[in-house]
């Protein structure tokens, strides 16, 4: 089997045993992870275990990457829609910025805070429309607000109020919340002002901290 075939397969592989099974339904974002190189946005070291149910170290060990199914869950709980102009904070290289282009985001601003990362992203999703911006994660990026969908990849100890005033009246917000020590983190989706209320807690979890957000490290054992 040749690398290509190889590769094709754990992403197959992946949506059947891990993304299926939690009710990852929405056909586009299947398609998505089923067909986008997920190991062509890692460290090379890291390239064989793009699929597996882990969280990847991403630029050098100092950043990791959501697990595949966090990543389905998050995106799909924000109902993306062709049309919706779409922030992904602390984007890395581009993968989550990737897919929701793919499901049919007319604008997609991916904001990272290491100029690296932002420019191995640039490379990696040229084409594609995604737009890149270099600054800090927790103030969002207010030029292209509001946006109809805003997406944090990794964990903050409370969505940042700015990041939240960029949300459209009607929009949908998507962050995995936890506070220094905690064992499990929630992963929320919170509504625009159009909607109000409380965030709703999608599910329990654990994700590694974005910078400059205050979010707490996993517990392991």
């Amino acid at each position: 089997m040749s690398p290509a075939q190889t590769s094709n397969q754990a992403r197959i592989n992946m949506v059947q045993s891990q993304l299926v099974p939690n009710n990852i339904i929405q056909v586009e974002l299947l398609t998505g992870m089923r067909t986008l190189a997920r190991e062509d946005f890692l460290d090379p070291v890291q390239r064989d275990f793009a699929y597996s149910d882990h969280s990847v170290p991403v630029g050098g060990g100092s950043r990791r990457c959501l697990k595949p199914l966090q990543i389905a869950q998050l995106l799909q709980a924000l109902e993306i829609i062709a049309g919706d102009k779409v922030l992904v904070v602390g984007a890395g290289t581009g993968y989550e910025a990737s897919l929701a282009a793919r499901l049919g985001a007319a604008v997609v601003v991916a904001l990272e805070f290491d100029a690296g990362l932002a420019a191995r992203g640039r490379e990696l999703t040229a084409g594609s429309g995604v737009m890149w911006q270099v600054g800090p994660l927790a103030e969002g990026w207010f030029p292209q607000a509001p946006y109809d969908a805003i997406l944090f990849c990794g964990a903050v100890a409370a969505v940042p109020p700015p990041v939240l005033g960029q949300l459209a009246r009607n929009g949908r917000l998507t962050a995995i919340v936890g506070r220094p020590g905690d064992v499990l983190m929630n992963a929320v989706l919170q509504r625009g002002p159009g909607v109000g209320g409380r965030p709703q807690v999608l599910f329990e979890t654990n994700a590694f901290p974005l910078p400059g957000t205050g979010g707490a490290a996993p517990f392991v054992l």
